[in-house]
Order: structure tokens, then C-alpha cells, then sequence
């Protein structure tokens, strides 16, 4: 998922239900491989991607979570048959002519990174630039069927068992300096996901940013591509490469595509300016597993993309897509210009995107209005919804749904912190104590009371980690894992589990609550939390920041986090990157940033990774569930209204999709019409 920050959404999906459910990275979705979570940017931007997103800003796109499981497993949302190994492909696409005219998007957050399939840039905000530079062999129409774009990249299903799957890339695919698009740029995405090359885990500084490694240690990971332990195999012309899986992983058909360019990383990181050569050093690197080599390589990968204005050096920012970055300065806006030469994909009928830095909601539907915007997709409030449902008689139409995107209270388990078992002399029963107390008093349907039902006066709390309300295993779920009852506002009650722990409120309890600085909807919420607090014995501290999303690893700065989770994808593997813990010593949990670690659910998981029977997935997500709700993981608040603005009278076609990174998801479709 990704968070919004752009946490991978996992869904599961039953026939054209969409249960989607949480993962990697705040934000929104993109056609990322790994299905993962991110944070979803609303009010400061949300985090989403490979793995999870998230968001703080906009209730769109952020590092990358799922929020939402559908109910019945399938590859990536679809099953697959026949030639359908990474979607339906679409074949030929219809030539639009010569692009025209420029569209200008308002979105409350600009890309920290070009880089999404890492853990700190998989969000929503990132997966904007990603999806429009980089070209897509997988992505969602807006019935959320997965396509298989199949003039990039041609999927194969080489065999089920073992499960074997072969990717052709078009041979007149190439990068906008020049170099062809080979098996290089899916070998360098295998072996940073993958995890099997590394040697050491990354670590952050105090500001989020990574301390440099003492071994190979790539900033990913992916569960599905972890299970091909063997190196995938070339072929002689260098455009297919082959994966052979150990386990028959689930959603094998969004697994691998390819992210920034080989030959670019190969030149930083291991000295040259000839592409050819620097791919093959690469190459020799990964077949002899050289450390040394590879570590150069990870340094690379991990950082050299991560930017926040129009770099001096090319090379950042050379695309394969269908646009080309044309203009980037810091919080002010982000401009492509339509890629000349693509034509190994949908091209556009727009020759200018600009994305505009829109943190303030209202002043954004102003912008609409005034013409400087012909799209915004802000914060969902109610006096957005009445601002732009004022302006039809202007043109201006509406979509206001539901994303796929939740809210929810992260706790952190390792930080010597309130919920730390290290702050009571190592007693695990009394740090569960003072979890379930602190998850117990959430107003959470005061919050929705409040702030939600403006917009949606059906909205009801969400109850499930994984599953979204009204898909059809959501109330059995709900059932079975106890969290209703056990996150009710109830203070008398969560005063009693304070005391019967024999925790002490003398002196309250401090939590360091982090979440982003620029949305008015988390900042009530805060204060709805922190009021809650302070009567059971909780000194809930304001740690509201601009930085949050880059901050969500560095636990030793914030006890509980306030975010979103939004989807990428609809597949079923997104659920596990928010909550495995430790597996064979290591942290494998993307998006499990609180680093919460049960064994029972590891093992869950690990077999949801692999099982495609609707039933055993319901079985082990309920399991997972009920097991999150008894240790006190976190809070589940709500699922995200919606709403997208956008001026008929400039643009046409313009859609929203549960996804990330919606509204963008059909640029290709937009038409200029003033």
C-alpha cells in the first residue's frame, strides 16, 4: 500500500466486489509491482507503493498500505487464464494525433522522490510522477479490472508448478536518453525488492533520512518476489527475463516491473559513463553476488533519485513513459511534457501536466474556479463539497466517493516508549495494558460524528484492519476479531485496564502522537484523541510535521502515528507488508513501521502470501485480525470520502478509480477542450 503516504491497499476481490483491503505506502495506486501498502497524502500527504504509502496531506496518495481486502483472493484482483498473466492485455492502442493544450492539477503534496518501489518513497505523492514517467505494464480501468499493457511488456505463464512466469519487453522501448528499455531494468527491480541480496537491514538518522549501510541493504521488500530464490534467467537477446517461484506466490501477475533505470544506477554506482558496460558490470556483480559491487549498487538505488526540485543532473530524471519532466521547483509545482517518442503504450492527447503544490483545500477550489486549476483532488471536507457543488452552473463537476483509503492509529512497540515492554522492566502484559487502554478511549465515533458524517452521513467506523465496510465477509470479520468492542471511546473502561495493570496516571502517561502539519481534518482529530487522553491518564503530545512521512521510520521520535493507508493494487499480498514482524531474524514487514512482531501471525501471513483459496484466505485473516486487536496493534478510524473538482469546460474525461494514484490513473484518456 501506499501512504497516504501510499501504503499498497489490499483487496480481495470477489467477482467485481471490491474488499480492498490495507497495505503499503500511504497514497494511492499505482500499478507498482509488489502489491504493498503506502500512506496516502490527505492533508499532508498520505503514503503508498510497492509494499506500503502513506498520506498526510490529501486523502490520496501516500508510502504504501492496504486499506481495504476484498473478500475472495485473486491474482492481483483478477484471475488469470490463457495470456491474461499480468491483466487482460489491451493490444494496439489508438493513436490520439499530435498532443495539445496543458492541464494543471491541484494536489496538496509534491513528490519526494522518483524512486516509489522504496520503503521511505512509497507514497501516493511520489507515485503521481512515477506513474506519469515511468511506463506501465499493468494498470486499473475504472471497473478496477487489471490490464496488461501489452506494448511494453508481455506477460507469460511459463508453467504452474513450478510457478514460472516470463516477462518480453518490446524492443522499441527505450529510455529518454536514448538506451533501450532490457532484461537489466527487471533484474536490477528483482534483486532490490527481492531481499535475498541483502545483507545487513537500513537504518534511518533522527530525520528520517538513511545512515549509510555497513553492508548490501536495500530500502524494499517485496514477499512475492522473495520467493524466487533462484537468479531469474536472461535471454540471449536481453529482453525477457524469467521467475521462477519456490511457492506459487498469489499475486504473481503485479509482481515485478521495472523501476528506475539499470543503467543509470549502474553508472553512479560503479563509475562510467557508458551504458552498455555499466549494465554488464552490473550483471557481473549480481551473478557473483560481489558485496562490495552490490552494496554500491543499494547506496545507489536508495537514494540517488530522492529529490524535491528540478535536478542539475539528467540523469535523475530520465523516463521511459509517456511523459518527460520538464520543470520542478520546491513546493511550487512539477511539470512534464509529453514524451515524443513513446509509443509502447497509451499516448496522450495532452502535451503539458502540471501538477500544483495545493495544500489549502478551499483556496484550491478557489483555484478551480478562477481557473488556474482544471483539476483538484483536496481534502475532503464539507465546505469543499459545498464549494465545488456551488460552481456547476460554472462547468465545475463532482466526484464524490469513497477511496480506497483508511485512517488509522499506528503504535510503536520497540522505542523504550509507553507501549514498550522495556519501559516496565520488560512486563509484556503490562505494555499490552497500556496499548489497549490508550486504543480503547479513541473517540472513534466521535471522530466520525464529527468530521466524516458532513460529508457522508451514513459513514460508520471502520472495524477491520483489512476489509472494507460492506464487501462481503466484512461483517464475519468484524465478528470474530473483537476490535469494536475493544476500541469503543469507553474512558471509564480504559481507565480500569490502566489500573487493573497496576499502571499508575499520577503523573500521565506521555505519548509523542505524530501526524501531518497541513490537514485540518487530523489536526481535529488530534485534539478529539488528546481530550480523550488526558481523562484516562494520557498526556497525548502534539507532534504534528511537515516531514512525517520520511519521519515514520525513525521510531525513536514519536510514540503513535495518525495516517492513511491507500491501495495500489486489489491483490491479497498487500495485507502482509503492514504486519509481518521478524522472520529468520529479519524485518520484513514494509509497512509494519511500529515493528510489531507476533510469531502466530508471521506464520499467517507468510501462508497468505501463497494461498489462493477464498476460504483459507478469509480463515487467516480473521485469525490475523482477532491476534491484532488482543496485542493492541493499533486503531482503525474510518474509510476517506473522496472528492475530485474538475472543469468541464477545460478537460474532459476526467475519472476517479479506489486507487492510487486516481485521479491520474487515465491521463491518456483527457482531453483538452478550452
Amino acid at each position: 500500500m501506499k501512504k497516504s503516504r501510499a501504503v499498497v491497499l489490499t483487496a480481495l476481490v470477489a467477482g467485481a466486489t471490491l474488499v480492498v483491503a490495507a497495505c503499503s505506502s500511504p497514497g494511492q495506486s499505482t500499478g507498482t509491482s509488489t502489491p504493498t501498502s503506502a500512506p496516502a497524502a490527505t492533508g499532508g500527504a498520505e503514503t503508498s507503493a510497492p509494499a506500503a504509502t502513506d498520506t498526510g496531506s490529501s486523502d490520496t496518495g501516500s508510502p504504501a498500505a492496504t486499506s481495504g481486502a476484498t473478500d475472495t483472493a485473486s491474482s492481483g484482483g483478477n484471475e488469470t487464464s490463457g495470456d491474461d498473466v499480468c491483466g487482460k492485455p489491451h493490444g494496439a492502442y489508438d493513436d490520439p494525433g499530435a498532443p495539445t493544450g496543458a492541464v494543471t492539477i491541484g494536489i496538496n503534496e509534491l513528490p519526494l522522490s522518483l524512486n516509489t518501489a522504496t520503503s521511505h518513497g512509497n507514497s501516493t505523492y511520489n507515485a503521481y510522477a512515477n506513474y506519469l514517467m515511468q511506463a506501465q505494464p499493468f494498470y486499473y480501468d475504472k471497473d478496477l479490472n487489471l490490464v496488461n499493457n501489452d506494448s511494453f511488456i508481455k506477460c507469460e505463464l511459463v508453467s504452474k508448478d513450478p510457478l514460472t512466469v516470463k516477462y518480453t519487453i518490446n524492443k522499441d522501448a527505450k529510455w529518454s536518453d536514448g538506451v533501450p528499455v532490457t532484461a537489466d531494468d527487471l533484474m536490477l527491480a528483482y534483486v532490490a525488492q527481492s531481499g535475498n541480496f541483502n545483507t545487513t537491514e537500513v537504518k534511518p538518522d533522527e530525520n528520517g533520512a538513511l545512515l549509510p549501510s555497513s553492508g548490501v541493504a536495500f530500502d524494499a521488500a517485496s514477499p512475492g518476489l522473495a520467493l524466487v530464490k533462484d537468479l531469474p534467467e536472461v535471454s540471449d537477446d536481453n529482453l525477457s527475463l524469467t521467475l521462477k517461484y519456490t511457492e506459487p506466490f498469489v499475486d504473481y501477475n503485479v509482481a515485478l516491473q521495472p523501476g528506475v533505470p539499470a543503467h543509470i544506477v549502474a553508472m553512479k554506482a560503479l563509475g562510467g559513463s557508458d551504458a552498455t558496460a555499466a549494465n554488464a558490470a552490473m550483471e557481473k556483480a549480481i551473478q557473483s553476488k560481489d558485496k562490495a559491487g552490490l552494496k554500491k549498487i543499494a547506496d545507489t538505488w536508495n537514494t540517488y533519485f530522492d529529490v524535491t526540485s528540478m535536478p542539475s543532473d539528467k540523469n535523475i530524471y530520465v523516463s521511459d513513459g509517456a511523459y518527460i519532466l520538464k520543470d520542478w521547483k520546491e513546493n511550487q509545482f512539477i511539470t512534464f511534457e509529453a514524451n515524443p517518442d513513446y509509443t509502447w503504450g497509451p499516448k496522450p492527447s495532452v502535451q503539458s501536466v502540471t501538477i500544483q503544490y495545493a495544500p489549502d483545500p478551499t483556496a484550491a477550489v478557489q483555484s478551480l474556479q478562477n481557473g488556474e486549476l482544471q483539476i483538484i483532488n483536496p481534502q475532503a471536507t464539507e465546505d469543499v463539497l459545498k464549494g465545488l457543488n456551488g460552481l456547476k452552473d460554472q462547468g465545475i463537476e463532482t466526484i464524490n466517493g469513497n477511496a480506497a483509503l483508511y485512517e488509522h492509529v499506528d503504535l510503536i512497540f520497540t522505542n523504550g516508549g509507553p507501549f514498550d515492554p522495556k519501559s516496565y522492566g520488560g512486563d509484556e502484559d503490562k505494555a499490552k495494558a497500556v496499548r489497549l487502554a490508550f486504543l480503547k478511549m479513541i473517540p472513534r465515533q466521535g471522530i466520525v460524528d464529527r468530521l466524516i458524517k458532513p460529508l457522508n452521513p451514513d459513514a460508520k467506523t471502520r472495524d477491520s484492519y483489512n476489509l472494507i465496510p460492506g464487501s462481503p465477509n466484512y461483517d464475519a470479520v468484524v465478528k470474530a476479531n473483537g476490535l469494536a468492542a475493544a476500541q469503543d471511546g469507553d474512558i471509564e473502561a480504559a481507565k480500569k485496564i490502566l489500573a487493573d495493570a497496576g499502571v499508575s496516571t499520577s503523573t500521565p502517561i506521555p505519548v509523542r502522537f505524530m501526524y501531518a502539519d497541513n490537514n485540518p481534518r487530523r489536526a481535529n482529530e488530534y485534539r478529539l484523541i488528546a481530550d480523550a487522553g488526558k481523562q484516562v491518564g494520557f498526556n497525548v503530545i502534539d507532534g504534528k510535521n511537515a516531514k512525517w512521512s520520511s519521519l515514520l521510520s525513525n521510531i525513536k521520535g514519536y510514540d503513535a502515528s495518525l495516517f492513511g493507508w491507500s491501495s495500489t493494487s486489489t491483490g491479497a499480498s498487500q495485507i502482509p507488508p503492514n504486519f509481518l514482524g521478524k522472520v529468520d531474524g529479519k524485518w520484513v514487514g514494509q509497512n509494519n513501521f511500529g515493528q510489531y512482531n507476533n510469531e502466530d501471525v508471521n506464520k499467517w501471513l507468510n501462508e497468505l502470501n501463497v494461498t489462493s483459496d477464498p476460504a483459507k484466505q478469509l480463515e487467516l485473516i480473521t485469525n490475523t485480525e482477532t491476534q491484532l486487536v488482543k496485542d493492541g496493534f493499533g486503531a482503525v478510524l474510518f474509510n476517506h470520502p473522496d472528492i475530485v473538482g474538475y472543469d468541464s469546460t477545460k478537460v474532459q474525461n476526467v475519472q476517479e478509480i479506489a486507487l492510487s494514484p486516481s485521479p491520474i490513473t487515465n491521463y491518456w484518456e483527457w482531453k483538452v477542450t478550452g
